[in-house]
């Protein structure tokens, strides 16, 4: 072999890894988003239980946001809490359907003082992943293709 030849072989070892690495990245970023999605939904489920205040969660198929009820009882976007801020999915997630007590909700799904079954449905680079609201208020993930 030359060194030409090495060098070559070692580009390509080189350019691969580096292709590799960039789609890990991306389905690292994709699930860390799911799981912040999961984590700030349940947080909004519990502050509206716990304060007795609704709070609404907006969504679109590539965002989502929180609104809360003013005074003259219109929805309001919540924006002086980061956590509840308009927020977008990365571009290989898509959220595709809210359901509560298994029926659609097209205009967004309210939390209040009591406890809400629903379901969001999300699709990934990995493929389709439906997070739960459960009876304790907490949410489980769940991911059809991995068993």
């Amino acid at each position: 072999m030359t060194l030409i030849e090495v060098m070559v072989v070692l580009l390509l070892i080189a350019l691969t890894t580096a292709l590799a690495t960039g789609t890990v990245r991306s389905w690292q970023r994709s699930d860390s988003e799911i799981e912040r999605l999961a984590l700030v939904v349940e947080t909004a489920a519990e502050r509206a239980r716990v304060r007795g205040a609704p709070i609404r969660f907006e969504y679109s198929r590539h965002g989502y946001r929180f609104s809360r009820l003013d005074t003259s009882g219109n929805w309001q976007a919540i924006d002086d809490d980061p956590m509840f801020a308009e927020r977008g999915l990365p571009t290989d997630v898509v959220l595709r359907r809210v359901t509560r007590d298994d029926q659609e909700v097209g205009d967004g799904l309210v939390f209040g003082s009591d406890v809400v079954l629903y379901t969001i449905e999300l699709v990934s680079g990995d493929g389709p992943v439906t997070l739960e609201g459960q009876v304790s208020g907490s949410i489980r993930a769940i991911h059809p293709d991995s068993t």
